[in-house]
């Protein structure tokens, strides 16, 4: 029996070392292979911020380059007091009118010009304000893809597309390329009114 005054001999604490490290070792090999995915929501949180934004952006717009784009008195293809106005855009044509201008994102005047063709775009370029840049670290190495399309909005459901060119409604799909390379999908509408 141990005296009540006597310690720990010099190999008891040797061994108490080692049983305690090789337990945070185990504890420490857990957390380091969990905190790759404790930013994965961060990264989602952004994602969906991100493409809120755009989509809220897009959608605010005109609905098309032949669209009345101040007080909406007309819209495209459609005939007033016997006055036909223009077509509504191609589906072809859909992307920035660079003819027009649009050379950057906050220049765009309507909802097809933010259609990327396919090809994916460092985000912040689509979030930009100002001929001034866009904010370097807002959505760093984050990129979205983004589809518009022709939708035929009454025809009850939100898949059923309409011949070109579509005057009644348009549909953005939003792709967000996260910077561990997962992608989110996001979608609006926009209806020619």
């Amino acid at each position: 029996m141990r005296s009540p005054k006597r310690g720990f001999t010099l190999i008891e604490m040797v061994v108490g070392m080692v049983l305690l490290s090789i337990a945070l070792s185990g504890i420490l090999s857990l957390l380091v292979a969990l905190a790759p995915r404790a930013i994965d929501p961060v990264q989602q949180l952004r994602a969906a911020q991100l493409a809120q934004r755009i989509l809220a952006e897009a959608t605010q717009k005109s609905f098309d380059q032949n669209s009345d784009h101040n007080s909406a008195r007309y819209r495209c293809g459609e005939t007033v007091e016997g006055t036909q106005y223009d077509l509504c855009t191609l589906a072809n044509e859909y992307g920035p009118d660079t003819d027009s201008g649009e050379s950057a994102p906050y220049l765009y005047n309507d909802v097809d010009d933010f259609d990327t063709g396919g090809k994916w775009r460092p985000a912040n370029e689509l979030v930009q304000q100002s001929g001034s840049g866009a904010q370097e670290g807002d959505y760093r190495h984050f990129a979205v893809k983004i589809k518009v399309s022709g939708v035929d909005l009454s025809a009850g459901r939100l898949d059923q597309t309409c011949t070109d060119p579509c005057s009644i409604g348009k549909r953005v799909d939003l792709t967000v390329q996260l910077p561990s390379g997962e992608e989110l999908a996001f979608t609006a509408f926009r209806g020619n009114y």
